[in-house]
């Protein structure tokens, strides 16, 4: 073995910026009196000079796992990490259980070929040394950063997940005590991810015990209605605790049943009107080993972000059209939310709220200028005026404004179009009576809407790109507590008065734009939600090898 040539292939690390420098350092995680200060490396022995050769026999452009594995081991004089006198340790075989349970945390076990290298400690203890160490790190950065880059999967991810300190980890491992404790230190912190990891638990034992049935597609399935798929509805519905308990007769669609439907719609985004109809179908046949797939890429989603949201901070979930002000931990306030559309998607990013503006002007964006406003200036010369709206020739401050009927829309190139438009505040303005400002480079923002019946949809992508919330002026008055002589009261004189008004918040708000397809709401409740963006689509491509696409989940069935 000595002077010999490893034949395994070590895993290609990508190092990645700190997501808003809220990661701290690895190292700092676990065991800080056992820091590397402490750690004296004993003299070199047989075993470490053959490790030593073993590195020193791999190429030198091996890439930067084995640049990681040398740093390493030259720190410690080559000691071995998992070797010990009777051949692999304590730690090892502890470190050896963790992968081959790395689908607990949504992660792929193959990817770390735990029979492999447990075999290769056995007939190679060098090589079975090393490649454990290098499982170690690869583990440590697929559990703590991802398996994937997120701007890499999918360019409207505007994230950036945290570095991984490699040989940090290494120290770590070495220092602690309880191997299974150091790994836990090293999983995402957030409580989403925490949460996601129970609901994947859950349908993981739903699969184990059979998963569910089909239902047939056919006639809607409506409450006292008798039919002989009602029974599998009704078995259905058990699998997933929807229908508790399954007293009734079998074949009839009774009230018991009724409820059930309703709390699964809920759970799905379904209109809950208690009919198994068409779509209802559609959700309640998709096969657990899509509905576990789709847990997997909402934890890989949340690894990508920061441990640290905020202690006060503002979670919008895109795909969920809701909204959530988080304050220590706990809900203070939630309402609906509406999104962008599908082709005019609102981007997933974080940012800092600094000040809300009330009885806002619009400036048009020029998307908006090119596909909305001059079609309807082509059919209408007066829809300008018909909308509080006002026309100017350039984007200065001072540019002149012009008479909208003087100007020859049918001549205007929608791809240079030289005006600027700009709507009055007042009850029809689009971002109605306050907007909530994150400056950012999407030009995204939360605003109030005076199309307030859009609320009340299920979907809710309307918008064309920015957040609109149900309960502005109640969000207002949660922002303005902090600021003094600020109350509900004032508020609504201020809107009262149509003056417009930036009021600065006293401390910047993170605000978090997510897309979350998976989720446990309030009492445990598991929560789906259709892939509006076809977001998911990419991640299970990128870690399946397949989309989820609605033709291949019926022929899996």
């Amino acid at each position: 073995m000595p002077g010999g040539t490893m034949t395994v292939s070590f895993h290609g690390f990508i190092r990645r910026s700190p997501a808003f420098g809220l990661l701290p350092a690895l190292a700092a995680v676990l065991l800080p009196a056992m820091a590397e200060a402490t750690y004296v490396a004993a003299p070199p022995d047989p075993f470490s000079t053959i490790i030593q050769q073993e590195l020193e026999s791999m190429a030198p452009d091996g890439g930067e796992a084995v640049a990681v594995l040398r740093d390493w081991y030259a720190e410690t004089r080559f000691q071995p990490l998992w070797i010990g006198p009777n051949g692999a340790n304590g730690k090892a075989h502890e470190f050896l259980d963790i992968l081959r349970r790395a689908d607990r945390e949504g992660l792929e076990p193959n990817d770390y070929p735990a029979a492999e290298i447990g075999a290769r400690m056995v007939s190679s203890p060098a090589d079975g040394e090393l490649l454990l160490s290098e499982a170690l790190v690869h583990y440590v950065s697929d559990l703590r950063t991802g398996r994937l880059s997120p701007r890499t999967v999918d360019p409207a991810l505007f994230l950036q997940p945290g570095e991984i300190d490699r040989i940090a980890v290494l120290r770590a491992a070495r220092d602690a005590p309880d191997i299974a404790a150091a790994m836990e230190s090293f999983t995402p912190a957030n409580p989403i991810y925490r949460r996601l990891r129970r609901v994947l638990a859950t349908y993981r034992e739903i699969e184990a015990g059979g998963g569910w049935p089909l239902v047939p597609e056919g006639p809607s399935l409506k409450p006292g209605m008798r039919d002989g798929r009602v029974t599998l509805l009704r078995q259905r519905l058990m699998a997933t605790k929807d229908l508790l308990h399954d007293g009734g007769e079998p074949d009839l669609y009774d009230e018991a049943l009724q409820q059930a439907v309703e709390r699964f719609q809920n759970r799905h985004g379904l209109d809950a009107d208690g009919i198994a109809g068409r779509r209802t179908l559609a959700e309640l046949n998709v096969p657990v080993k899509r509905r576990i797939e789709q847990i997997v890429v909402n934890m890989e989603r949340w690894r990508w972000m920061p441990d640290d949201l905020g202690d006060r901070h503002i979670l919008v979930n895109l795909a969920g059209f809701e909204l959530d002000v988080v304050e220590s931990g706990s809900v203070a306030m939630t309402m609906r939310i509406i999104t962008g559309k599908p082709y005019r998607r609102t981007p997933v990013f974080s940012g800092l709220m600094t000040y809300m503006e009330f009885n806002p002007t619009w400036t048009v964006p020029p998307t908006i200028v090119k596909h909305d406003i001059l079609p309807k200036l082509r059919e209408d010369p007066g829809y300008l005026a018909s909308r509080n709206m006002h026309v100017f020739l350039g984007w200065r401050d001072d540019s002149t404004e012009l008479a909208a009927t003087a100007i020859d829309w049918q001549a205007v190139d929608p791809k240079r179009v030289p005006y600027r438009f700009r709507q009055d505040a007042g009850p029809d303005n689009a971002l109605g009576r306050v907007k909530f400002m994150l400056p950012n480079r999407f030009g995204i923002y939360l605003h109030d809407t005076p199309a307030r019946e859009l609320f009340s949809k299920t979907v809710r992508s309307f918008s064309s790109g920015c957040v609109r919330v149900e309960d502005p002026l109640g969000l207002a008055e949660y922002l303005a507590a902090d600021l003094p002589g600020w109350d509900r009261k004032r508020i609504d004189e201020l809107v009262a008065s149509a003056k417009t008004t930036v009021v600065k918040l006293a401390k910047p708000l993170p605000v978090h734009l997510t897309y979350s397809t998976v989720w446990l709401g309030e009492g445990g409740t598991i929560h789906f939600r259709d892939d509006i963006y076809a977001r998911d689509d990419l991640l299970f491509q990128a870690l399946f090898g397949y989309p989820p696409s609605r033709k291949q989940v019926r022929q899996d069935r």
